[in-house]
């Protein structure tokens, strides 16, 4: 006798309230829901988003120890940390609390509660303000930029990044300049500001080459190629992705020859060389399992591959890729990116001819939070409409991606929606 049927994870977090206690109970939901096995390999868009998987409520039941015993590691750390930081404060060590409650910070940014970390490293700066030796400031004023940076604050990023740098020049801590100087070009890239992020990039990399930082140099240029390629300046680009691989190879760090190697694929995909790309994104992912496991550059580059097979017309083996990269992204919690993820289904099913894909982009609008992101789903959901005959809403959809683009300084972005603005007025 079979039992009831699952239910919809849909209707499963609908039940549950917006709350951060249920944060750990909302992962854990989402992690074990499964495809119905009857329509996995099948055509029929709807049954592979997120929503229309299934949940069986005793399966939650039986694994509610593992969360359990997730949320009792983190709190352990957390309140490890905050010991620490109270043991230097009896030994009247102030750096030494300021390193401790920097280490709490970093342990909620690892789990994606950034307002959380922010907290910490609010109070974090209050003892470090006290200090006459600026250094720890100048971290502490970074890491608040990182996380206005990831909020998407860029305003509120771009002040503690720049008052992290004053602090680091009066202070003549190079390595902090360096820092922060990456930071703000971080976060004018971000904006769309490709000058800023050119100035920016180019001080830290002549600061970080003055004090023999050879990582740090590495990612320095593996930004300025990030930031020619989206000017266009292809040439460039490979030069400065070229000497950013030398140095990462030369001191064996794993996760930043993958990033770097991620970034040559999207180059080379640029230039038409599909072969090299596809090779370029292959090798990432062979060094990606090499460094401790990050299920976001992991997913990154899983998806430049599945972007770069449905582009090439390799329908299979983009929907292969897509539904690796969905299961990295509901294992990893990356439950923002599945937006990028469902964009992609979408236009997948719309080469196919199949109109069931509209269901991945209404999914996908409703979990981009990014701005980008948004502008990206906008774009490819107009693109799909257009191709069904659908001219009005093609062009609803088409007019807020140019909206969003020009806020973003998307320049290339931007003329090419315009260009299929054009055309369907044709």
């Amino acid at each position: 006798m079979t039992g009831p049927p699952p239910v919809r994870v849909e209707k499963a977090l609908a039940l549950m309230p917006e709350l951060e206690a249920l944060a750990p109970l909302r992962a854990l939901l989402v992690s074990i829901a499964r495809p119905d096995e009857a329509t996995l390999w099948s055509s029929s868009g709807p049954y592979l988003t997120l929503g229309k998987r299934g949940v069986h409520p005793d399966e939650l039941r039986r694994r509610m120890p593992q969360a359990f015993h997730r949320i009792t590691e983190h709190l352990q750390a957390l309140f490890k940390a905050y010991v620490e930081a109270l043991e230097c404060q009896q030994r009247a060590d102030a750096p030494g609390v300021v390193a401790a409650l920097l280490r709490a910070g970093r342990l909620e940014e690892d789990v994606g509660r950034e307002p959380q970390a922010r907290t910490w490293y609010e109070v974090a700066l209050r003892v470090a303000e006290a200090l006459q030796d600026r250094r720890p400031e100048v971290e502490v004023l970074r890491a608040l930029g990182y996380i206005g940076l990831a909020l998407g604050e860029y305003a509120a990023g771009a002040r503690q990044f720049q008052r992290s740098l004053a602090l680091a020049e009066a202070e003549f801590d190079q390595a902090g300049a360096t820092a922060a100087s990456e930071g703000l070009g971080d976060v004018a890239l971000a904006q769309g500001q490709w000058g800023g992020a050119q100035a920016w990039y180019s001080r830290g990399l002549r600061l970080a080459e003055a004090a023999g930082d050879g990582p740090r140099a590495g990612r320095l240029e593996r930004q300025l190629g990030v930031l020619a390629r989206k000017q266009r300046d292809l040439g460039a680009a490979g030069d400065y992705l070229r000497r950013a691989r030398e140095r990462f190879e030369a001191a064996g760090l794993a996760d930043e020859m993958a990033s770097v190697l991620n970034e040559q694929g999207l180059l080379d995909a640029q230039l038409g060389r599909h072969t090299a790309a596809s090779a370029a994104y292959r090798e990432a992912l062979a060094w990606a399992q090499r460094a401790p496991r990050d299920g976001r550059l992991e997913l990154s580059i899983r998806l430049n591959l599945a972007e770069l097979d449905l582009e090439a017309g390799r329908l299979l083996e983009a929907e292969a890729e897509l539904r690796r990269a969905e299961q990295v992204a509901i294992g990893g919690h990356l439950i923002r990116r599945l937006a990028q993820i469902y964009t992609l289904m979408g236009r997948l099913r719309g080469a196919q001819g199949d109109e069931t894909g509209f269901v991945f982009f209404e999914q996908a609008i409703e979990l981009a939070k990014a701005v980008e992101h948004s502008a990206q789903v906008y774009h490819a959901y107009g693109v799909f409409r257009s191709r069904l005959g659908q001219q009005d809403e093609a062009r609803a959809y088409l007019e807020r991606a140019r909206e969003l683009f020009d806020s973003l300084g998307e320049a290339v972005e931007r003329d090419r929606v315009e260009a299929e603005l054009r055309a369907l007025s044709a």
